[in-house]
């Protein structure tokens, strides 16, 4: 018989996908060899029928041929030889596919034995027999001894060429040990190597769907349930082919419908959320977590430090006013990459194909590429993001170029939500975009104050009276649109694009109650009729009109706040345009006076604190103080300045002494006892604040520790530095520091903060430049020439 034509047939029907016509032909072939008697060509055919029933889950001929088979290499007298060997491999195979795994222990150990007598421990025939004990350990759950096996064999078929498939095939088998031990990260490794080589070849085997199957376990161990749906899917139609709808394509399409009702479950869920507005930052994040930190870390490795990632940018999920109506453009599962340039020369562009290979699916929701949407996701220059949108890589310098910046722009790169950055480089921009100067935003006032009195207070009357109602409605939407500006300036927020500021304004707790007169303005029917018998007259309006009776209650309500954040002094007119040189004065900034009004309120309050041991000397040493405190806020933003400066002036209105209250919370430490009995007449500090104000004092007393070492004679004429030199009549320099924090209002608390973090950041020490400022005023150069003057 020729055995070599029979093999060629063989081999053809396998790659015609003819699986139904093997078994008639094995068993045809079969009989011919035994009719001719030929040995030979029956041991070649009971080994391939061996492995072909085995494959299709037809057990009882399987084991039928292996019985065969034995008695045929019984006769052919190869006992102990390596083809010997060799067939118990596949007799070994049929034997644990069918569940018998004692007796194909028995034949692996077997061919183990005559192996190790007859052929190199790196031959690649030792390789096949690890693989296929592996097999069998896996079947009885020891995936310890499998992963052993595998690695062995791994060892030995690397070094062997032309070996790539039985290599793929001990990857896939590693791999799917490994996903049983729950090492998932070190199995997608393994697996993505093996279905990279099975993908390579034009031909694929029934290896590549058991490849694909354990790549689906490893997705369901890491929750990602469509990439899973999508590998099973595709082993099955494999299987199929192959090896027909046997014992593995049953187990596959179990599996397969195991995971199709877990995303039936996860949709349901998603639709139950959909209906209550599940956000889109919400969505972002989550395929982040389960997606994209998993590939940056693999792929990305060694830059992961270097790519900040977030939701951050135009749309109005990144501002959470997203809801069912708002679901087009972009929406889905996605998130922004955000690196230097130097990174992005390196890996920006592998980084941006690697993101678009993830799934466009999540929980349900099918992300929209639009190209209105384009680049709002995937990778982006640090710089090109905040350009795009204020015209600046960086937060300008100038208050006139902030004042250009339209305020929805500066809402559009400081939304969203930052997930990672490591390097901070992107958030620390963020954070400058965030602060923008008091001056801005008091001109910005200004302008939209002067607008709604254009607008509301004087154009639509004068709009309403020529008749003209379509200016007036325009009037109408003006006023609305630059009174929820004023709102947002007031809160102390950026704008956003006009179509979600009514949104946004509901989140602020600083007039929340003008919103529902501006939503019975919009709606109000026409108000021509009232106009026909009215005496038009500039100084006044028209009180039939309902429209403008809203605008007047509206314009007082915006009047009365900004004497409550004492942007104007008295409230003597209806008329906003009345406020606008006051408000634009405002933001005609004199620091040497604010600096000045400072000290002089801190003086005057004390001068009235009342000390346990009666009056103290300093308190009559005006020279003294001003220049400590002086030296102190020049080095102080313009941003805090105003916000201490208000700060002393309302506690002075509500009659609090902030020195006081800065003496007695200093107590804590040094009369701890005295303290308790006092305590409860200070307002209460949140556990946020005090733990902001023992960070900030950290980084202080490290920097007057630094300074002591530079400078000792000076810092010799200081307070102690730290706590622990405490006692009833010693305050130290950090006790000073922490009581005085304490008496910051929430929003300079948190300006302070940055404000020390900048100067960390650019390696300047606050200690340092206080004392130089006192000693340059104390007429020294320079804080060398003051040491130098101390005994």
């Amino acid at each position: 018989m020729d055995v070599e034509k029979f093999l060629n047939s063989l081999d053809n029907l396998f790659e015609k996908k003819k699986i139904n016509e093997v078994p008639v032909f094995l068993e045809e072939n079969y009989k011919e060899a035994v009719r001719e008697n030929d040995l030979s060509a029956q041991f070649t055919i009971l080994n391939e029928m061996m492995g072909f029933f085995r494959d299709i889950s037809e057990y009882e001929k399987s084991i039928k041929a292996c019985h065969q088979c034995i008695d045929v290499m019984q006769k052919m007298g190869i006992q102990g030889s390596v083809h010997y060997a060799t067939s118990l491999q596949n007799i070994a195979n049929a034997h644990r596919a069918a569940g018998l795994l004692k007796e194909a222990l028995q034949y692996y150990m077997e061919a183990f034995r005559i192996y190790e007598r007859n052929i190199d421990s790196n031959d690649y025939r030792f390789a096949s027999l690890h693989n296929n004990i592996a097999l069998l350990y896996q079947e009885i759950g020891d995936y310890e001894t499998a992963v052993a096996h595998l690695k062995k064999a791994l060892s030995i078929i690397k070094n062997i060429q032309g070996a790539e498939i039985e290599v793929a095939t001990t990857y896939s088998n590693l791999g799917a040990s490994l996903v049983e031990l729950d090492k998932v990260d070190e199995a997608v490794e393994y697996l993505n190597k093996a279905l990279e080589i099975y993908r390579r070849d034009e031909v694929k085997n029934f290896h590549y769907s058991g490849a694909l199957c354990a790549m689906a376990g490893a997705m369901c161990k890491k929750h990602r349930y469509y990439e899973a749906e999508n590998l099973y899917r595709e082993a099955l139609g494999e299987i199929e082919i192959n090896m027909g709808k046997g014992t593995a394509y049953k187990i596959t399409k179990d599996n397969l419908e195991k995971v199709e009702n877990k995303l039936k479950n996860i949709e349901g869920n998603l639709n139950r959320n959909t209906e209550k507005n599940i956000s889109g930052l919400q969505l972002a994040k989550g395929f982040y977590e389960e997606y994209g930190a998993l590939m940056i870390a693999e792929k990305f490795k060694e830059y992961e430090d270097k790519i900040a990632v977030g939701f951050v940018g135009e749309g109005s999920e990144r501002f959470g006013f997203d809801d069912i109506y708002s679901r087009d453009h972009d929406f889905g599962p996605g998130f922004s990459m955000w690196v230097t340039k130097s990174t992005y020369d390196l890996i920006g562009e592998k980084l941006q194909a690697e993101y678009e290979k993830l799934p466009k699916e999540y929980m349900g929701v099918r992300r929209m590429d639009t190209e209105m949407a384009k680049g709002r996701l995937g990778v982006c220059l640090i710089g090109d993001f905040y350009e795009k949108y204020t015209g600046y890589r960086q937060s300008p310098e100038k208050v006139s170029q902030w004042i250009d910046i339209d305020d929805d722009k500066l809402a559009t790169v400081t939304n969203g939500e930052v997930f990672r950055d490591n390097e901070g480089i992107f958030t620390d921009i963020r954070n400058h975009f965030r602060s923008q100067p008091e001056k801005a935003r008091i001109i910005k006032l200004a302008r939209e104050v002067s607008k709604m009195a254009q607008t509301g207070q004087s154009n639509y009357g004068r709009s309403m009276a020529r008749k003209d109602y379509v200016s007036a409605n325009i009037c109408i939407s003006e006023f609305i649109k630059s009174t929820m500006h004023c709102i947002y300036i007031l809160n102390g927020m950026y704008s956003p694009y006009y179509k979600w500021m009514a949104a946004g304004i509901k989140k602020y707790k600083l007039m929340p109650q003008v919103m529902n007169l501006l939503e019975e303005l919009s709606v109000l029917n026409s108000q021509k009729a009232v106009w026909d018998n009215y005496a038009y007259d500039n100084t006044s309006y028209n009180k039939e009109d309902k429209a403008a009776v809203i605008i007047e209650e509206v314009a007082k309500m915006i009047i009365n706040e900004l004497k409550n954040q004492r942007i104007v002094n008295n409230i003597n007119s209806d008329f906003l345009n009345d406020y606008v040189p006051e408000i634009v004065s405002k933001a005609e900034f004199d620091r040497e006076k604010v600096i000045n009004d400072i000290i002089h309120l801190e003086f005057d309050a004390f001068d009235k604190v009342n000390n346990k041991g009666g009056r103290a000397q300093c308190q009559d040493n005006w020279p003294v103080f001003y220049v400590m405190r002086k030296s102190q806020y020049l080095t102080w933003t313009d941003d805090m300045l105003i916000t201490i400066r208000d700060l002393w002036l309302d506690n002075k209105e509500k009659g609090i002494n902030m020195i006081t209250e800065k003496y007695g919370r200093m107590m804590e430490s040094t009369v701890p006892e005295e303290y308790e009995e006092i305590k409860d007449n200070f307002p209460p500090k949140s556990e946020k604040a005090k733990e902001i104000v023992n960070q900030i004092a950290q980084i202080q007393v490290e920097w007057m520790k630094d300074f002591a070492k530079s400078y000792p004679k000076l810092a010799a004429n200081a307070r102690d530095i730290t706590s622990d030199a405490d006692y009833e009549y010693n305050a130290s320099y950090e006790t000073y520091l922490k009581g005085e924090l304490l008496t910051y209002s929430d929003r300079l608390l948190l300006m302070y903060a940055d404000f020390i973090v900048d100067l960390y950041k650019n390696n300047k020490n606050l200690a340092e430049m206080t004392i130089e400022n006192t000693a340059k005023m104390q007429g020294y150069k320079s804080l060398e020439e003051a040491e130098a003057s101390l005994k």
